[in-house]
């Protein structure tokens, strides 16, 4: 899947030891969290004309071992001064100083990249800036990042936005607009569009075609505009989140808040759904289009990519998972990117199965609001599917500092926290667990995250990458409305399962004789393969049961067993010995003298296990002594 790709694979692996994990559930966070998932921060951004600022996604990891990603403002500035065109750059990540190299312009890139076959990445934005004019005046562009270097492909004819995604054959789809406007014949914000293999583009479906009117509302059934897409190797289907902001209702009955309006759709489009589509140029009969839920603002939260905002979306096996903004403790059509937000998971061949995880500033969060407890809030930015199973994210703000007005609820305004959903054991996921891992500090680590990206796993500890849109100049929150600093670059530790021997290496006995036949037994978790050495050789089973192993050598037998980690970590070794005693052979002796057995002691004769060359035994005599009697009293007159 997208979220970890085969080029982090040959990044170059240490061994370094692993950290312990225990923690709490968010509604009982302690007061001081993990030390383990602190971020180190990478890189500090300058602002216009000194590097850029604002990166508006999360850094991804190349095969070369750099991070790669773009700003939203730029190196330098244009007309109007303050904006500033977007850059792209590159930062290494190993050894104590982390370059920083500007790479190119990207005119305000807001969408995530996405990691290309080729070791590249693809991103889109919007092109130059025309002279005199500004931003929202440019148009869209997509650009491809290789060899250090942004390149500009074809421009498409609409603006990209939302988080892309990139099939097995090398198209890319993504969105065309912020949100799904009332259509018409000019509407262009509803459209999933395709650039190919050869980089030309293509219409996959208008979402438009799907809309029916009641009265004068419309319905938006299948969805509106393209905000997040997640590829599926393994179905060879596309699954988009789109939201809908134009007025229509669905279904009053499901929620009471904002009438039962749809603010967003989640459906699924197979390989042969998306190549129909294409061949009618964003035709396609509405059957092949599969609905699996339909979002209600307060009940789901909504999917948006208003105002660069991107929504995350993951795949974990048979489930997906992402996030929505906007459910806000307050009912209506309120916008507020410090409110709310949900994460939601459904499993993609049970549309029923469909349920929210966590509820960001739910009634049962936001009485923490101000305390050490705080909760996250407004989850921003793309989702990570980490390699101990769990997903991990941001969130925009959080409660642990908020604005209290005279009246009404208060709004939080804090940094953002990095927050953790731990994958539940049971079929349904019903135990699935929401966790605060970290509550950042805006002065020295940045805030307003922007999303994480997966890194390698190197001694069985896996790196994340994140970006923070504000802070990192050493200044505290002091507004509601900005943040000082120009953001940063960081990078936290998640610590993963290492092997390790449930059930030592064990025998079946202490002490043998050479030649004996003994078992060994043993229990591993998390062990990639095992090897024996010592007393013994050769690939052994992760965990196994009375395994016959021969008493080779008189003394002690020394049996060693080494397992090599699932995640890279430290190999893990457990011993055992066996003492060997010697087997006494059989007595051998010469003349008269007996020898004793095994079990016997002493001078014993008659013992059947005695030595030839003694005298015969009285038993044997006595017939020979008969017969030589019987003889000698025969009559000579008999004898013939």
């Amino acid at each position: 899947m997208n979220s970890i790709q085969p080029a982090l694979r040959r990044v170059a692996r240490v061994a370094v030891p692993a950290l312990a994990l225990a923690l709490p559930l968010a509604h009982a966070v302690a007061q001081t969290l993990p030390a383990a998932f602190k971020p180190t921060v990478l890189h500090k951004f300058g602002g216009i004309n000194n590097g850029g600022a604002k990166p508006a996604v999360p850094p991804v990891l190349a095969a070369d071992g750099r991070l790669y990603g773009h700003t939203f403002l730029g190196a330098t500035a244009v007309a109007p001064a303050f904006w500033g065109q977007g850059t792209v750059y590159g930062l290494d990540t190993t050894g104590a100083n982390h370059r920083f190299e500007l790479l190119g312009s990207i005119y305000q890139g807001s969408t995530p990249l996405v990691p290309t076959a080729d070791g590249g990445f693809f991103v889109a934005g919007n092109g130059a800036v025309p002279p005199g004019g500004v931003p929202w005046e440019t148009a869209g562009a997509v650009f491809s990042i290789k060899g250090g270097k942004a390149v500009a492909l074809p421009a498409p004819s609409f603006k990209p936005l939302g988080t892309m995604a990139l099939d097995t054959a090398g198209n890319l789809y993504m969105g065309s607009g912020e949100s799904a406007s009332a259509c018409g014949a000019t509407t262009t914000a509803n459209i999933l569009w395709r650039m190919n293999a050869d980089q030309s583009y293509s219409k996959v479906l208008n979402f438009c075609d799907y809309e029916e009117q009641q009265g004068n509302k419309q319905l938006h059934l299948k969805g509106g505009a393209p905000v997040a897409s997640v590829w599926s190797s393994k179905d060879q289907a596309l699954y988009v989140l789109t939201g809908v902001s134009a007025n229509g209702v669905v279904d009053s009955t499901l929620t009471t808040d904002y009438q039962g309006r749809s603010v967003g759709t989640l459906v699924k489009l197979s390989t042969a759904a998306i190549e129909e589509g294409v061949a009618g140029k964003g035709t396609l009969d509405s059957s092949k289009v599969e609905l699996l839920h339909t979002f209600m603002r307060a009940r789901d939260g909504e999917p948006t990519a208003k105002g660069a905002r991107v929504v995350g979306m993951v795949e974990v096996g048979e489930w997906l998972y992402g996030t929505t903004q906007f459910n806000a403790p307050t009912a209506g059509n309120a916008m507020d990117n410090r409110y709310g937000g949900t994460i939601w998971r459904v499993k993609k061949s049970d549309p029923k199965s469909f349920a929210v995880v966590h509820y960001f500033r739910g009634a049962d969060t936001v009485a923490l609001d101000g305390t050490a407890q705080a909760d996250g809030n407004a989850p921003s930015g793309p989702l990570v599917l980490a390699a101990d199973g769990n997903i991990y994210g941001t969130t925009a703000t959080d409660g642990s500092t908020m604005n209290a007005p005279k009246t009404g609820l208060g709004t939080p305004y804090g940094a953002g926290t990095l927050y953790r959903i731990k994958i539940g054991a049971t079929a349904d996921h019903a135990d699935d667990s929401y966790e605060v891992l970290h509550r950042f500090d805006m002065g020295s680590e940045g805030g307003s995250l922007t999303g994480l990206s997966a890194g390698a796993v190197v001694g069985g500890v896996q790196k994340l990458y994140g970006a923070a849109n504000a802070g990192g100049n050493g200044q505290p929150v002091t507004t509601t409305t900005s943040a000082p600093g120009n953001g940063t670059i960081f990078s936290i530790d998640v610590p993963l399962p290492i092997a390790a021997f449930s059930q030592p290496l064990t025998a079946s006995v202490a002490t043998a004789a050479v030649g004996s036949t003994i078992e060994l037994s043993w229990v591993t978790s998390q062990a990639n393969s095992c090897s024996a050495s010592g007393a013994w050789s050769g690939a052994q089973q992760t965990s196994a049961s009375k395994v016959p192993v021969v008493l080779a050598a008189e003394g002690e037998n020394s049996y060693t067993l080494t397992c090599s980690s699932q995640n890279d970590g430290q190999p893990v070794t457990s011993k055992v010995s066996v003492q060997a005693t010697a087997v006494t052979k059989p007595d051998t002796g010469t003349g008269g003298t007996g020898s004793t057995g095994n079990n016997n002691s002493g001078n014993n004769s008659g013992n059947s296990n005695g030595g030839g060359g003694g005298p015969l035994s009285a038993l044997l005599l006595a017939p020979l002594a008969v017969l030589a009697w019987t003889r000698r009293r025969v009559s000579p007159s008999s004898q013939h």
